[in-house]
Protein backbone atom coordinates (compact mmCIF):
# COMPACT_ATOMS: atom_id res chain seq x y z
CA UNK A 1 0.00 0.00 0.00
CA UNK A 2 1.44 3.66 -1.03
CA UNK A 3 1.88 5.89 1.98
CA UNK A 4 0.84 9.72 1.52
CA UNK A 5 3.58 12.05 2.91
CA UNK A 6 1.68 14.96 1.79
CA UNK A 7 -1.68 16.04 1.40
CA UNK A 8 -3.94 19.24 0.59
CA UNK A 9 -5.10 21.89 3.23
CA UNK A 10 -8.35 23.79 3.18
CA UNK A 11 -6.76 25.94 0.34
CA UNK A 12 -5.29 23.76 -2.09
CA UNK A 13 -1.69 24.18 -0.80
CA UNK A 14 0.65 21.05 -0.18
CA UNK A 15 0.98 20.01 3.99
CA UNK A 16 2.61 17.57 5.07
CA UNK A 17 0.41 14.71 6.59
CA UNK A 18 1.61 14.05 10.54
CA UNK A 19 -1.28 11.79 11.39
CA UNK A 20 -0.72 8.95 13.13
CA UNK A 21 0.85 7.09 16.37
CA UNK A 22 4.57 8.31 16.98
CA UNK A 23 6.96 7.17 19.40
CA UNK A 24 9.22 10.44 20.31
CA UNK A 25 11.16 12.42 23.17
CA UNK A 26 8.33 12.34 24.97
CA UNK A 27 6.58 8.99 24.99
CA UNK A 28 3.92 8.09 22.69
CA UNK A 29 2.03 10.48 20.48
CA UNK A 30 -0.93 10.64 18.90
CA UNK A 31 -1.79 13.23 16.51
CA UNK A 32 -4.60 13.83 14.28
CA UNK A 33 -4.81 16.25 11.21
CA UNK A 34 -7.57 17.47 9.41
CA UNK A 35 -6.51 19.68 6.19
CA UNK A 36 -3.33 21.88 7.85
CA UNK A 37 -4.87 22.06 11.54
CA UNK A 38 -3.55 19.22 13.28
CA UNK A 39 -4.45 18.28 17.17
CA UNK A 40 -3.38 15.48 19.14
CA UNK A 41 -2.36 14.47 22.69
CA UNK A 42 1.16 12.49 24.22
CA UNK A 43 3.28 11.59 27.22
CA UNK A 44 4.76 8.33 28.91
CA UNK A 45 2.54 8.51 31.84
CA UNK A 46 -1.02 8.95 30.92
CA UNK A 47 -0.62 12.53 31.46
CA UNK A 48 -3.08 15.03 30.26
CA UNK A 49 -0.39 16.63 27.66
CA UNK A 50 -2.24 18.25 24.59
CA UNK A 51 -0.79 20.05 21.40
CA UNK A 52 -2.12 21.91 18.74
CA UNK A 53 -0.87 23.63 15.66
CA UNK A 54 -0.88 24.36 12.08
CA UNK A 55 1.08 22.63 9.00
CA UNK A 56 2.82 25.10 6.49
CA UNK A 57 4.92 22.95 4.00
CA UNK A 58 6.93 20.02 5.37
CA UNK A 59 6.78 21.87 9.07
CA UNK A 60 4.30 21.87 11.73
CA UNK A 61 4.37 24.77 14.10
CA UNK A 62 2.33 24.19 17.70
CA UNK A 63 1.58 25.40 21.14
CA UNK A 64 2.11 22.45 23.59
CA UNK A 65 0.38 22.01 27.16
CA UNK A 66 1.70 19.75 29.81
CA UNK A 67 -0.25 19.87 33.81
CA UNK A 68 3.28 21.39 34.68
CA UNK A 69 4.63 23.84 31.33
CA UNK A 70 3.59 25.07 28.38
CA UNK A 71 5.30 26.67 25.50
CA UNK A 72 6.00 26.22 21.44
CA UNK A 73 7.66 24.15 18.80
CA UNK A 74 8.12 22.99 15.51
CA UNK A 75 8.24 19.65 13.77
CA UNK A 76 9.83 19.24 10.13
CA UNK A 77 8.86 16.08 8.42
CA UNK A 78 12.26 14.61 6.82
CA UNK A 79 10.25 11.11 5.61
CA UNK A 80 7.09 9.06 6.29
CA UNK A 81 8.80 7.56 9.49
CA UNK A 82 10.53 10.49 10.99
CA UNK A 83 10.28 13.71 11.91
CA UNK A 84 12.89 16.12 13.65
CA UNK A 85 11.86 19.10 15.63
CA UNK A 86 12.43 21.50 19.25
CA UNK A 87 10.26 22.91 21.60
CA UNK A 88 10.52 26.14 23.77
CA UNK A 89 9.15 26.27 27.19
CA UNK A 90 7.51 29.43 28.88
CA UNK A 91 10.31 31.36 30.71
CA UNK A 92 12.94 28.64 29.52
CA UNK A 93 16.61 30.19 28.26
CA UNK A 94 16.48 28.43 24.83
CA UNK A 95 14.94 25.85 22.96
CA UNK A 96 15.40 21.81 23.21
CA UNK A 97 15.05 18.88 20.60
CA UNK A 98 11.85 17.21 20.07
CA UNK A 99 12.31 14.12 17.77
CA UNK A 100 9.55 11.50 16.44
CA UNK A 101 9.34 7.97 15.08
CA UNK A 102 6.38 6.32 13.12
CA UNK A 103 5.97 2.92 12.46
CA UNK A 104 8.72 1.04 11.52
CA UNK A 105 11.34 3.40 11.02
CA UNK A 106 14.40 4.09 13.43
CA UNK A 107 16.87 1.48 15.63
CA UNK A 108 16.05 -1.49 17.14
CA UNK A 109 17.82 -4.39 18.89
CA UNK A 110 16.93 -7.16 17.05
CA UNK A 111 17.72 -11.62 17.21
CA UNK A 112 19.96 -10.43 14.95
CA UNK A 113 21.68 -7.73 16.42
CA UNK A 114 20.75 -3.82 15.83
CA UNK A 115 19.01 -3.19 12.98
CA UNK A 116 18.57 0.62 11.30
CA UNK A 117 15.48 0.99 9.15
CA UNK A 118 14.16 3.79 7.27
CA UNK A 119 10.38 3.99 6.24
CA UNK A 120 9.78 6.68 3.64
CA UNK A 121 6.83 7.21 0.76
CA UNK A 122 7.25 3.41 -1.47
CA UNK A 123 8.19 1.51 1.62
CA UNK A 124 10.77 0.22 4.46
CA UNK A 125 14.70 -0.41 3.79
CA UNK A 126 17.53 -0.75 5.87
CA UNK A 127 20.64 -2.63 7.32
CA UNK A 128 21.55 -4.88 10.30
CA UNK A 129 23.95 -6.85 12.10
CA UNK A 130 27.94 -6.67 12.28
CA UNK A 131 29.83 -9.05 10.52
CA UNK A 132 28.44 -8.04 7.34
CA UNK A 133 26.23 -5.68 4.54
CA UNK A 134 22.98 -7.64 5.45
CA UNK A 135 20.23 -5.35 4.14
CA UNK A 136 16.41 -5.61 4.25
CA UNK A 137 14.05 -4.23 2.06
CA UNK A 138 9.58 -4.49 2.35
CA UNK A 139 6.37 -2.78 2.33
CA UNK A 140 3.42 -2.68 4.50
CA UNK A 141 0.38 -5.39 4.04
CA UNK A 142 -2.00 -5.07 6.55
CA UNK A 143 -0.35 -3.85 9.20
CA UNK A 144 2.58 -5.98 8.92
CA UNK A 145 5.75 -5.44 7.21
CA UNK A 146 6.55 -8.08 4.56
CA UNK A 147 9.88 -7.77 4.06
CA UNK A 148 12.98 -9.73 1.94
CA UNK A 149 16.54 -9.81 3.26
CA UNK A 150 19.77 -10.46 2.35
CA UNK A 151 22.87 -11.74 3.76
CA UNK A 152 26.55 -11.89 2.75
CA UNK A 153 25.97 -15.55 2.26
CA UNK A 154 22.13 -16.09 2.82
CA UNK A 155 18.48 -14.43 1.63
CA UNK A 156 15.26 -15.00 2.63
CA UNK A 157 12.21 -13.25 3.52
CA UNK A 158 9.91 -12.67 6.81
CA UNK A 159 7.32 -10.19 8.72
CA UNK A 160 7.36 -8.12 11.21
CA UNK A 161 4.53 -6.50 13.60
CA UNK A 162 4.49 -3.74 15.80
CA UNK A 163 3.16 -4.01 18.89
CA UNK A 164 0.24 -0.76 20.06
CA UNK A 165 2.73 1.16 21.92
CA UNK A 166 5.21 0.74 18.63
CA UNK A 167 8.47 -0.01 21.11
CA UNK A 168 8.55 -3.18 19.79
CA UNK A 169 7.61 -5.87 17.01
CA UNK A 170 7.97 -9.98 16.46
CA UNK A 171 7.89 -11.62 13.86
CA UNK A 172 9.23 -14.91 11.57
CA UNK A 173 11.56 -15.40 9.03
CA UNK A 174 12.87 -17.94 7.00
CA UNK A 175 15.90 -18.66 4.16
CA UNK A 176 15.23 -19.18 0.50
CA UNK A 177 13.94 -22.57 -0.70
CA UNK A 178 12.88 -23.62 3.00
CA UNK A 179 9.43 -23.86 4.36
CA UNK A 180 9.71 -23.70 8.74
CA UNK A 181 9.54 -20.56 9.77
CA UNK A 182 11.99 -19.26 12.92
CA UNK A 183 10.97 -16.40 15.32
CA UNK A 184 12.49 -12.67 14.76
CA UNK A 185 12.16 -10.07 17.74
CA UNK A 186 12.90 -6.77 18.12
CA UNK A 187 12.62 -3.68 20.15
CA UNK A 188 13.46 0.13 19.98
CA UNK A 189 16.14 1.81 21.03
CA UNK A 190 16.04 4.96 22.94
CA UNK A 191 19.01 7.71 22.93
CA UNK A 192 20.58 8.37 26.48
CA UNK A 193 20.23 12.14 26.91
CA UNK A 194 22.96 13.76 27.16
CA UNK A 195 25.42 10.95 25.47
CA UNK A 196 27.83 11.85 22.82
CA UNK A 197 29.96 10.02 20.88
CA UNK A 198 33.42 10.86 18.94
CA UNK A 199 34.04 8.19 16.37
CA UNK A 200 38.06 8.32 15.25
CA UNK A 201 38.45 6.18 11.81
CA UNK A 202 42.36 6.10 11.21
CA UNK A 203 44.80 4.70 8.81
CA UNK A 204 48.49 4.11 9.69
CA UNK A 205 50.39 6.84 9.17
CA UNK A 206 54.06 5.14 9.29
CA UNK A 207 55.12 3.80 5.78
CA UNK A 208 58.05 2.01 6.74
CA UNK A 209 59.28 0.19 10.19
CA UNK A 210 62.05 3.17 10.92
CA UNK A 211 59.25 5.60 12.09
CA UNK A 212 57.86 5.61 15.58
CA UNK A 213 54.13 5.39 16.41
CA UNK A 214 51.75 7.87 16.33
CA UNK A 215 48.25 8.32 15.71
CA UNK A 216 45.78 11.12 15.86
CA UNK A 217 43.04 9.16 17.65
CA UNK A 218 45.06 8.16 21.16
CA UNK A 219 45.41 12.48 21.49
CA UNK A 220 41.75 13.00 21.18
CA UNK A 221 41.10 9.62 23.25
CA UNK A 222 43.21 11.49 26.42
CA UNK A 223 41.65 15.14 25.89
CA UNK A 224 38.01 13.81 26.13
CA UNK A 225 38.57 11.43 28.53
CA UNK A 226 37.60 14.52 30.95
CA UNK A 227 33.69 14.67 29.35
CA UNK A 228 32.28 12.09 30.74
CA UNK A 229 29.16 12.61 28.49
CA UNK A 230 31.67 11.70 25.67
CA UNK A 231 32.45 8.28 24.27
CA UNK A 232 35.65 7.93 22.12
CA UNK A 233 35.75 5.36 20.12
CA UNK A 234 38.72 4.79 17.58
CA UNK A 235 39.38 2.35 14.83
CA UNK A 236 41.66 1.83 12.40
CA UNK A 237 41.34 0.96 8.43
CA UNK A 238 43.87 0.40 5.47
CA UNK A 239 41.83 0.06 2.36
CA UNK A 240 38.05 1.78 1.41
CA UNK A 241 36.14 -1.57 2.06
CA UNK A 242 37.69 -1.58 6.14
CA UNK A 243 36.69 2.02 6.16
CA UNK A 244 32.85 1.75 4.67
CA UNK A 245 32.57 -0.94 6.76
CA UNK A 246 33.51 1.33 10.68
CA UNK A 247 31.21 3.64 8.76
CA UNK A 248 27.96 1.48 8.20
CA UNK A 249 28.64 0.62 12.19
CA UNK A 250 27.90 4.49 12.85
CA UNK A 251 24.60 3.88 11.58
CA UNK A 252 23.53 1.45 15.06
CA UNK A 253 24.53 4.71 17.21
CA UNK A 254 21.34 6.17 18.90
CA UNK A 255 23.10 9.38 20.09
CA UNK A 256 24.53 12.18 18.30
CA UNK A 257 27.72 11.05 16.51
CA UNK A 258 30.79 13.54 15.24
CA UNK A 259 33.28 11.33 13.42
CA UNK A 260 36.91 12.06 12.27
CA UNK A 261 38.36 10.40 9.21
CA UNK A 262 42.23 10.68 10.02
CA UNK A 263 44.54 9.95 6.91
CA UNK A 264 46.81 11.09 4.46
CA UNK A 265 44.89 13.27 2.08
CA UNK A 266 45.14 14.78 -1.85
CA UNK A 267 42.68 16.52 -3.77
CA UNK A 268 40.77 13.44 -4.89
CA UNK A 269 40.31 11.78 -1.67
CA UNK A 270 41.93 10.34 1.20
CA UNK A 271 45.20 8.92 -0.16
CA UNK A 272 45.59 4.78 1.64
CA UNK A 273 48.32 2.46 0.99
CA UNK A 274 48.98 3.58 -2.60
CA UNK A 275 45.45 3.88 -3.72
CA UNK A 276 42.41 6.92 -3.50
CA UNK A 277 39.36 6.56 -1.91
CA UNK A 278 37.01 9.37 -2.73
CA UNK A 279 34.99 11.08 -0.12
CA UNK A 280 31.53 10.68 -2.34
CA UNK A 281 32.15 7.17 -2.07
CA UNK A 282 32.56 7.55 1.74
CA UNK A 283 29.58 9.97 1.70
CA UNK A 284 27.69 7.73 0.35
CA UNK A 285 28.72 5.13 2.92
CA UNK A 286 27.03 7.11 5.86
CA UNK A 287 23.76 8.06 4.30
CA UNK A 288 22.07 5.56 6.86
CA UNK A 289 23.58 7.10 9.98
CA UNK A 290 20.86 9.02 11.01
CA UNK A 291 22.66 10.38 14.24
CA UNK A 292 25.74 11.41 12.73
CA UNK A 293 26.38 15.11 13.63
CA UNK A 294 29.71 16.30 11.76
CA UNK A 295 32.07 15.01 9.49
CA UNK A 296 35.44 16.14 9.90
CA UNK A 297 38.42 15.11 6.94
CA UNK A 298 41.55 15.25 9.22
CA UNK A 299 43.39 15.33 6.19
CA UNK A 300 45.55 17.05 3.49
CA UNK A 301 44.03 19.08 0.64
CA UNK A 302 40.51 16.72 1.63
CA UNK A 303 38.66 20.09 1.96
CA UNK A 304 38.18 21.48 -1.80
CA UNK A 305 35.25 23.76 -2.13
CA UNK A 306 33.83 21.41 -4.56
CA UNK A 307 34.18 18.11 -3.01
CA UNK A 308 32.80 19.24 -0.16
CA UNK A 309 29.85 20.92 -1.79
CA UNK A 310 29.06 19.02 -4.79
CA UNK A 311 29.04 15.39 -2.46
CA UNK A 312 25.52 15.41 -1.54
CA UNK A 313 25.72 15.34 2.13
CA UNK A 314 23.03 15.64 4.19
CA UNK A 315 25.28 16.26 7.14
CA UNK A 316 27.84 18.85 7.83
CA UNK A 317 31.65 18.03 6.71
CA UNK A 318 34.57 19.98 7.30
CA UNK A 319 38.03 19.66 5.98
CA UNK A 320 41.09 21.03 4.53
CA UNK A 321 41.76 23.03 1.27
CA UNK A 322 45.64 22.95 1.89
CA UNK A 323 48.64 20.50 2.98
CA UNK A 324 48.64 21.26 6.50
CA UNK A 325 50.59 20.56 9.63
CA UNK A 326 50.25 17.70 11.95
CA UNK A 327 50.68 19.81 14.93
CA UNK A 328 48.69 22.70 13.30
CA UNK A 329 45.65 20.14 12.15
CA UNK A 330 45.65 19.36 15.96
CA UNK A 331 45.58 22.83 17.52
CA UNK A 332 43.02 23.39 15.07
CA UNK A 333 41.19 20.19 15.86
CA UNK A 334 41.05 20.40 19.61
CA UNK A 335 39.49 24.34 20.06
CA UNK A 336 36.73 23.25 16.78
CA UNK A 337 35.75 19.47 18.69
CA UNK A 338 35.70 21.42 22.13
CA UNK A 339 33.14 23.53 21.17
CA UNK A 340 31.08 21.23 19.72
CA UNK A 341 31.19 18.35 22.53
CA UNK A 342 32.80 20.19 25.66
CA UNK A 343 30.78 23.51 25.46
CA UNK A 344 27.66 22.33 23.06
CA UNK A 345 27.94 24.56 20.00
CA UNK A 346 26.39 23.08 16.82
CA UNK A 347 29.33 22.17 14.45
CA UNK A 348 28.24 25.69 11.96
CA UNK A 349 28.51 28.33 15.01
CA UNK A 350 31.74 26.64 16.01
CA UNK A 351 33.06 26.90 12.66
CA UNK A 352 32.30 30.58 12.79
CA UNK A 353 34.38 30.89 15.90
CA UNK A 354 37.19 29.06 14.84
CA UNK A 355 38.59 31.47 12.36
CA UNK A 356 37.90 34.14 15.30
CA UNK A 357 39.79 31.91 17.34
CA UNK A 358 42.35 30.49 16.08
CA UNK A 359 43.80 32.97 13.21
CA UNK A 360 45.98 30.56 11.32
CA UNK A 361 43.08 27.83 10.84
CA UNK A 362 41.52 30.19 7.79
CA UNK A 363 42.90 32.47 5.01
CA UNK A 364 44.97 35.07 6.26
CA UNK A 365 48.75 34.88 6.48
CA UNK A 366 50.12 35.93 9.78
CA UNK A 367 52.89 37.88 9.65
CA UNK A 368 56.08 36.15 11.69
CA UNK A 369 54.31 32.73 12.35
CA UNK A 370 55.03 28.82 11.83
CA UNK A 371 51.74 28.02 10.60
CA UNK A 372 50.74 28.61 7.13
CA UNK A 373 46.97 29.57 6.29
CA UNK A 374 45.54 25.99 7.12
CA UNK A 375 42.16 26.82 4.97
CA UNK A 376 39.74 25.21 7.08
CA UNK A 377 36.37 24.78 5.35
CA UNK A 378 32.99 24.08 6.40
CA UNK A 379 29.99 22.79 4.51
CA UNK A 380 26.44 22.76 5.62
CA UNK A 381 23.68 21.56 3.60
CA UNK A 382 21.00 22.75 5.94
CA UNK A 383 22.88 26.68 4.77
CA UNK A 384 19.92 28.28 2.35
CA UNK A 385 23.21 29.20 0.52
CA UNK A 386 24.98 26.59 0.52
CA UNK A 387 28.11 28.10 0.82
CA UNK A 388 31.21 26.17 1.98
CA UNK A 389 32.65 29.34 3.88
CA UNK A 390 32.75 28.83 7.51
Amino acid sequence: MPFHIFGRSVAGAPVANFAGRWLTTFGLMILRQDGAAVSGTYGRDGTGCTLRGSVEGDRLAFDYEEPSEKGTGTFRLVRYGKFVGEYLAQGAAGPLPWNGERDFDGLWDTSFGRMRLIQADAGVTGLYGGLGPSTIEGRLEQGKLVFQYEEPAARGEGWFELDAEQSSFGGRWRPEGEREWREWRGHRVRPVQGLHWLVVLESHWQPTLEEPEFAFGNMLRELFARLPHVKVRQRYFQDEASLLHWCRELAYLAEPVVLVIASHGKEDGLHVNGRIIDTARIIDGLKLSESLKLLHFSSCLVGQDHKLALAGAPFPVSGYRTSVDWAQSALIEFIFLDMILGKGLAPAPAAKQLRRLVRFAGEEVIPGSPYPPASFRFFDPAQATGSSEA
